[in-house]
């Protein structure tokens, strides 16, 4: 069976006419998308292009920067119903564990492996403490870690490799209960081998979830996405298809532009 298409499957964000600035200059401007429940979007584009604050938009994380301004519809599915998330009064705790992000380099908290998940359970969720340990079980399992780290719980984040530190960032997410996964080039600190664990993790999840991850590399989009938006000058040039991706001589002409 083949890929499901987008009229097949929920729709799960609207983006219309989003404009992002900072200090006054505009980085994302004019820019329209939609995605969808159970498809992996990928975003290409040129360093600078403003793949990451586009992303940073789904769970307003441009606000943490200075003098930082964000006009237009950004409409997400969350629970069922349609929120904007710049008009409508959508707590930004819960809007940040709904739509939850992994950055290229791997943030843990400097405590064990299992309190990466159990500290974060216990304070967004609340969860009773003898629910905790059950939770951070299926997370790790969630996120493929399980069986990797299940003799070492107590044992420091940091003395993870740098794919299964990974992999942990994303079960920190999963055990939160999110809608949709914002990943800023979630391999770009790994090696070959332990990135292709984490691309096997992503497609998954991807039936479960709305994916739309940040990638430099055209390979990793042709191996992982359903759709790819091409950004060039903070706005979208281009959208293609996984069959674009793989065959089209005219996108090839394209990528290869970008990149």
């Amino acid at each position: 069976m083949g890929p499901k298409r987008p009229d097949d499957l929920e729709l799960a964000v609207v983006v219309e006419d989003l404009h992002v600035s900072f200090a006054g200059r505009e980085v994302l401007h004019n820019l329209s998308a939609e995605f969808h429940r159970g498809q992996l979007a990928v975003i290409l584009g040129r360093s600078g292009s403003g793949k990451t604050t586009f992303l940073r938009a789904f769970n307003r994380l441009n606000e943490c920067f200075p003098r930082s301004e964000t006009r237009g519809s950004l409409k997400l599915k969350l629970q069922g119903e349609w929120r904007d998330i710049y008009r409508d009064n959508v707590p930004l705790t819960e809007l940040r564990r709904r739509v939850g992000m992994v950055f290229q380099t791997p943030h843990l908290l400097p405590v064990s492996i299992a309190d990466n998940l159990a500290l974060p359970v216990k304070l967004v969720l609340g969860l009773p403490r003898r629910d905790i340990a059950s939770r951070v079980a299926w997370a790790l399992e969630e996120a493929h870690l399980y069986k990797e780290v299940k003799d070492r719980l107590d044992a420091p984040g940091h003395t993870l490799s740098g794919g299964q530190q990974q992999r942990l960032c994303l079960a920190r997410l999963l055990a939160l209960d999110p809608e949709i996964l914002l990943l800023d080039e979630p391999t770009a600190s790994l090696d070959f081998r332990a990135a292709l664990k984490v691309e096997e993790l992503l497609l998954s999840l991807k039936e479960r979830y709305t994916i739309i991850a940040v990638s430099h590399s055209l390979s990793q989009a042709r191996r992982l996405a359903d759709k790819a938006l091409i950004f060039r000058d903070g706005s979208v040039v281009q959208q293609l298809s996984r069959e674009d991706l793989q065959i089209s001589d005219t996108s090839q002409v394209l990528l290869e532009e970008i990149f």
